[in-house]
């Protein structure tokens, strides 16, 4: 049987005794609840895939402060009975949003009666995420899969299998109550935390949350580890900015929005990461070439496959960074309406899933009996 590992960096406290992801890979960690110094905890979840996120917990004297929620109500509360023991005596009265994305901030109405803090760009932009959306694609994928033709197959089993374990319907959007622009203050008992709003970038507004006396990071979606990160907003250059801010700070323990816990070690491959990105990519826009042929030579060529960038979790997300910075640099891309751009963006990005045979999760390409081919 699989042995699955704690995290470095930190102990495992409490969880589920699973072995393999939601997509049924092997668990490269260990799911639960970690004490990283103090009253500072994260519930990290394996391998970091889609929806696979990580949460902050930090324990007060009689309060605890929660950092973002799963992407639907039945994980959340999965994990509230999993922690229900380490908060007996300090429950949750304070949520901390560190973005917009619906797998940061869809299990809010759990919480709707307590402080939810967001950034006032992640309030805006949470506006306009509708879980109704994504069931459509959830269940639209499970025909489309059926349709051999301009990569629409590939779509349809790309999201009929990432949005699998997840179920939106009963997601009820809750807004933050409190809203911030550039930074806030907290105090929880002995505990300092400070807020940073370091977006746009991954999205319109992304925030980093500090604790100076834990020397702890809890980063959001600005750091992935052994994750490839995806920018959806942009600029590039103000993501970078953000990962150099995380550098910054000097965190002994650095909690990334998907994957293992991390260090300034890896806030460093993140730099690197998108610093090749923008390079491969502008020599192939210089090129005339589009996105997805940017995409898939910078994904098979031998630089990418000989850096560490090629043993990430979900490399495909390539191509939604080279849409950004095409937008970037000025390129005219499509006159489609913006929620059937995104979703023809996704139909390149699942077309570019199944060139990659070596690709995790692997479910996103087949499942028992569904071969490559079809």
């Amino acid at each position: 049987m699989h042995t699955v590992p704690p995290c470095k960096y930190g102990t495992w406290r409490l969880g589920p005794m699973r072995n393999t992801t939601r997509f049924a890979e092997p668990a490269r960690f260990r799911e639960g609840l970690y004490t990283l110094h103090g009253g500072a905890h994260a519930w990290m979840v394996p391998n970091g895939a889609w929806g696979e996120t990580n949460l902050g917990v930090i324990i007060g004297d009689g309060t605890s402060v929660l950092i973002d929620t799963c992407w639907d109500p039945a994980l959340m509360q999965e994990v509230m009975s999993h922690i229900a023991p380490a908060i007996a005596n300090a429950p949750i009265e304070i949520v901390i949003n560190t973005h917009a994305d619906g797998d940061h901030c869809w299990g809010n109405q759990l919480f709707h009666d307590k402080q939810i803090i967001g950034s006032d760009a992640c309030i805006a932009q949470m506006k306009h995420y509708h879980p109704r959306s994504l069931s459509a694609l959830k269940n639209a994928g499970k025909l489309l899969r059926h349709i051999p033709f301009a990569g629409i197959n590939c779509f349809g089993h790309y999201m009929s299998e990432m949005f699998a374990p997840y179920d939106f319907s009963k997601v009820c959007i809750t807004l933050p109550t409190h809203g911030f622009q550039e930074k806030k203050l907290l105090r929880i008992g002995n505990t300092e935390l400070i807020i940073f709003n370091v977006g746009p970038g991954h999205t319109d507004g992304d925030s980093l949350v500090y604790l100076p006396q834990e020397k702890v990071v809890y980063a959001g979606d600005i750091l992935f580890a052994d994750c490839t990160p995806v920018m959806w907003s942009g600029p590039v250059g103000n993501l970078i900015k953000a990962l150099e801010t995380l550098r910054h700070l000097d965190a002994n323990v650095i909690v990334p929005g998907h994957g293992r816990l991390a260090n300034n070690r890896d806030v460093t491959a993140a730099i690197q990461y998108w610093q090749f990105a923008e390079d491969q990519l502008y020599r192939c826009y210089q090129q005339n070439m589009t996105p997805f042929d940017a995409a898939r030579s910078v994904l098979h060529s031998p630089q990418f496959l000989s850096s560490p960038f090629a043993h990430w979790d979900s490399p495909e997300r390539i191509l939604t960074n080279a849409y950004g910075l095409y937008r970037e640099w000025g390129a005219r891309l499509t006159n489609l309406p913006e929620k059937l751009n995104v979703m023809n963006i996704l139909r390149q990005q699942a077309m570019l899933a199944f060139s990659v045979p070596t690709a995790t999760p692997k479910i996103m390409r087949h499942r028992l009996g569904w071969a490559q081919t079809h």
